[in-house]
């Protein structure tokens, strides 16, 4: 089998054979991927030339965004059968961790394709029940958008969760909605968009693109509203009056995050789902970061991975957007190619470009 691997010591992705695994032991599944997004998570491991490897192993198999068909399972397996779609969960917790697996400290995990195991790029692969999440078969063609949207639908749940316990469980509903905005036009940067359309929220993207570009246009075209960075006047005259109640900050760019920060008014809750991996010094006024935080009474999320909760809202919304906006989702995946064709998209990417699929089958 052909897999697509990032290898220590290199900063490109290398096509490798693996061995098919044998056939699934008790308690497990082996399953076929069918698709496979590339993500921003799997250039940086690439950029970085030390990808964090399984013990004993020079290589890891990339891939954590999938969508996979049951191929077989082993016995005492009752929850799946074989020719059911699933999408993986990435993290898998160490026995005897008691935290919710997305709220652990460094270390006591791994992440398929990510962290210390292979990921889901091999054509053939085993798993337990428990990672995995069942596929509506309506949404099938979208369905591996739903390890990225878990990730943004983690960081709109957090906020929700603690905005209600400060201030009351009648905030940030459907009929008391919250302003969102939303940096960066990256793939995290879209489905924190459909986060907040799902829920009827009024939501603006900060971008760079010309406001009559595919990218700008499409956020339009979900229910958004395009803003261009360089139009935006980040010292409101009243910032209570025009400013937002969430940030989802999809970018990485300190600038940007400063930037957006100060867009958000009182008991305002700034989300940070991008990061880079290996940051750099650089000079900024944080003091005004500090000061506007203090005044007026903002949290700061970090917030990475997902929980089951995100997954099943996840698979729930793109379930609940389909039915409104099906070309406008089609719209995200703007790239189709095979694993053998796929190289050049680990290392660059395209202009105006969102999701890029690897198709297996």
């Amino acid at each position: 089998m052909l897999a697509i691997a990032a290898q220590r010591g290199s900063t490109e992705p290398h096509l490798i054979n693996v061995p098919a695994p044998p056939d699934p032991a008790h308690g497990e599944v082996l399953c076929r991927t069918l698709e496979l997004g590339v993500c921003g998570t799997d250039r940086d491991i690439l950029h970085s030339a030390a990808p964090w490897t399984p013990a004993g192993e020079e290589r890891l198999i990339l891939g954590h965004e999938c969508l996979a068909r049951i191929e077989a399972v082993g016995l005492g397996v009752t929850d799946f059968r074989p020719g059911e779609l699933v999408v993986p969960v990435v993290r898998r917790a160490f026995p005897g961790q008691t935290r919710r697996v997305d709220l652990l400290p460094f270390g006591p995990f791994t992440e398929r394709g990510i962290y210390h195991e292979h990921g889901f790029s091999q054509p053939l692969w085993l798993d337990r029940p428990e990672y995995l999440f069942r596929v509506p078969a309506e949404i099938a063609d979208l369905a591996v958008l739903t390890e990225p949207l878990a990730v943004s639908e983690k960081g709109v749940n957090e906020a929700l969760l603690l905005t209600r316990a400060r201030l009351s469980s009648d905030v940030w509903s459907s009929t008391n909605a919250p302003r969102v905005l939303v940096s960066g036009m990256g793939p995290i940067g879209f489905t924190a968009v459909l986060a907040a359309v799902a829920r009827g929220w009024p939501v603006t993207m900060l971008g760079r693109d010309e406001p009559r570009t595919f990218r700008a246009s499409l956020v339009e075209r979900l229910g958004g509203r395009y803003q261009p960075i360089e139009a935006t006047r980040f010292e409101p005259a009243d910032v209570e009056r025009d400013g937002y109640d969430l940030c989802l900050e999809c970018t990485g760019s300190d600038d940007v995050m400063l930037q957006a920060a100060s867009l958000v008014r009182s008991c305002g809750v700034i989300v940070w789902l991008g990061s880079m991996r290996k940051p750099q010094p650089a000079m900024h006024n944080v003091q005004r970061l500090m000061r506007d935080g203090l005044v007026r009474n903002h949290l700061h999320i970090g917030c990475v991975n997902a929980a089951p909760r995100d997954f099943a809202d996840a698979l729930l919304h793109l379930a609940q957007l389909k039915r409104t906006c099906a070309a406008e989702l089609a719209a995200l995946i703007t790239a189709r190619v095979r694993p053998e064709q796929s190289l050049w998209h680990y290392t660059n990417r395209q202009p105006q470009g969102i999701k890029t699929v690897l198709q297996f089958e």
